[in-house]
C-alpha cells in the first residue's frame, strides 16, 4: 500500500507536512527518516481484517476508556521523524484522548500485510514500533493466506521472540494487553485464492 516517491531524495519534516497539508482529500502519505511513501488503496480482503479486527478490540477495549482507530489517524512514532497510519491501533492515554488527528502512546498496532508494504512492514516498521515506548504489541497480518505474526512486551517490558500463527483454529492472544481473538473471527468471510 505504499511506495516511495523519490528514493534517492531526502525529504525535511517540512516538506513532508506541506505535501500532506496540500492532499487531496483520502491521499496519505507516510515519512520514515527522510524517505515519503504514498499510501494506495487498499484490497477488500485488507479491508476486512482491518474491520474484523476492529470490530472485537472496541468491544473489548471501549468500556476501559481506550480508543481503536483504522487506518486514516496518523501516529507519531518518532516525533521529527517517523509518522505513518497503521492499519488498526489502539490508544488508552491521556494525551491521545485529547488528540483529533495524531497520536503518539498506541498500545497495540496491527498492519495488514500486502504485496507493496510487506518488506517495510516485516523489517523497518517493527524496528519503529518496537522503539515506541507505550507499545505492548504488535501484530502483523497476512491477506493472502492464513499467517499473523506477534510482537509482544513481558511483564518488564522487553520484546518476546515472536509467535506465528498460521492455522484457523489457533486464537490470537494477546497477554500483555489482555485481548484475543480467534484467527477463524480475525480472517471471518476471507476465502483465500487457491494454491498454483
Amino acid at each position: 500500500m505504499g511506495d516511495a516517491l523519490l528514493k534517492k531524495h531526502h525529504f525535511t519534516v517540512g516538506e513532508y507536512e506541506a505535501l500532506e497539508a496540500t492532499a487531496e482529500e483520502g491521499v496519505r502519505y507516510e515519512f520514515m527518516d527522510g524517505q515519503i511513501y504514498a499510501m494506495s488503496g487498499a484490497s477488500a480482503v485488507h479491508n476486512q481484517i482491518v474491520q474484523n479486527a476492529a470490530f472485537h478490540l472496541r468491544s473489548h477495549f471501549r468500556p476501559r476508556g481506550c480508543r481503536v482507530f483504522t487506518e486514516t489517524v496518523k501516529l507519531a512514532a518518532a516525533t521529527g521523524r517517523r509518522y505513518v497510519y497503521p492499519d488498526v491501533m489502539v490508544s488508552c492515554s491521556d494525551r491521545d484522548r485529547a488528540a483529533n488527528q495524531m497520536m503518539q502512546d498506541p498500545v497495540l498496532i496491527i498492519e495488514v500485510l500486502s504485496e507493496s508494504t510487506e518488506g517495510r512492514d516485516l523489517r523497518k516498521k517493527l524496528d519503529v514500533y518496537q522503539a515506541i515506548p507505550s507499545l505492548l504489541a504488535y501484530v502483523m497480518v497476512d491477506q493472502y493466506e492464513c499467517w499473523v505474526r506477534v510482537y509482544e512486551r513481558d511483564a518488564a517490558a522487553n520484546w518476546l521472540p515472536h509467535r506465528l500463527l498460521d492455522a484457523m483454529d489457533n486464537t490470537l492472544h494477546l497477554r500483555a494487553i489482555d485481548w484475543q481473538i480467534s484467527l477463524q473471527e480475525l480472517y471471518q468471510d476471507i476465502v483465500f485464492a487457491p494454491e498454483e
